[in-house]
Order: C-alpha cells, then structure tokens, then sequence
C-alpha cells in the first residue's frame, strides 16, 4: 500500500492550489473587464459610423 505523503507538503501543495485558484479568479475577472470594454468600443465605433459614416478609431 502506498504512503500519503507527510502533513506539510499536503498543507503545502493545499496553499499552492489556493493560490493557483486566486490567480484563475483574478485573471477571469480581468477577462471580464476586458471583453466588456471591447463590446462598448464596438458599440462606440457602430454608433459613430451611423452618425458620420467615419469608422471609430481602434484606440
């Protein structure tokens, strides 16, 4: 039968995993934030090409 590893490197790969999972929330938040800035660009860009047919600078 195999041996567990010790209690410290559990809790130890336990914190690493919390951190790892912090990262992917953080970084899907960032996702987040980023796509909805896309979409208003893209609203901003139709919206002045309907009003003077002058496309909406990407920056």
């Amino acid at each position: 039968m195999k041996k567990l590893p010790d209690e410290s490197l559990l809790l130890e790969i336990l914190e690493l995993v919390k951190a790892t999972e912090a990262k992917a929330s953080e970084m899907y938040e960032f996702s987040k934030e980023i796509s909805h800035n896309t979409q208003i660009k893209a609203t901003k860009r139709e919206e002045a090409q309907q009003l003077n047919g002058q496309p909406f600078p990407d920056n």
